[in-house]
């Protein structure tokens, strides 16, 4: 008897938790879309700058915009300490500089490829999430909506002033990322476009 009994109540918790777990969740709004990002503390999320370990040009491949800010980066970098500079230039006319991290530098510049080759990279400042503005339903899909998300970078590391490398990144300007909500799997998502633009 007592074993039909346990199995009863042990079923009967089952479709329970079924049953909620399939629960339809209410209709998505923008209180609910706020909520959503809240959830995901990104007061702290660090942004990263990134400089090649070798800047080089010749006759072939001239020295362009962005070579000129690497470069301007290494010295920096080599100013503050945290890399040794070496420059070479071979018959061909291949003009380059190569950064070496220091002892001191070792703790702050981290490694990583890059399309230019091995790179250097370091948190340059943190990226502040301001809410959302704009938010609008699917027309038929009540969980799913899109947004505005405004954001701001903030916090900046002795680094950024460093790293002239670093692209459209100003300190506290707002911009504007599109954000997607949406149910799945029994949990709200969010999706953000890398694009971003300026408020």
């Amino acid at each position: 008897m007592r074993r039909q009994s346990s199995q009863a109540n042990l079923t009967f918790l089952i479709a329970v938790f079924l049953a909620l777990a399939c629960a339809k969740p209410e209709p998505l709004t923008a209180q609910k879309a706020e909520s959503i990002l809240r959830d995901y503390e990104f007061a702290n999320e660090p942004v990263y700058a990134e400089v090649p370990q070798r800047v080089w040009w010749s006759p072939k491949s001239p020295q362009d915009d962005y070579d000129t800010k690497a470069l301007e980066t290494l010295r920096n970098l080599e100013r503050a300490g945290y890399l040794t500079v070496t420059e070479s230039q071979t018959a061909d006319g291949v003009t380059s500089f190569t950064g070496k991290v220091t002892p001191a530098g070792f703790r702050l510049l981290g490694t990583a490829p890059s399309m230019r080759g091995p790179c250097f990279r370091a948190t340059i400042c943190f990226k502040k999430y301001d809410g959302i503005r704009d938010f609008e339903r699917h027309p038929t899909e009540p969980t799913v909506g899109h947004a505005k998300l405004i954001w701001h970078y903030e916090r900046p590391t002795p680094m950024y002033e460093l790293f002239t490398t670093k692209i459209d990144k100003p300190l506290n300007s707002p911009f504007a990322s599109n954000v997607s909500f949406y149910w799945k799997d029994h949990d709200w998502h969010f999706d953000v476009m890398v694009k971003k633009g300026r408020v």
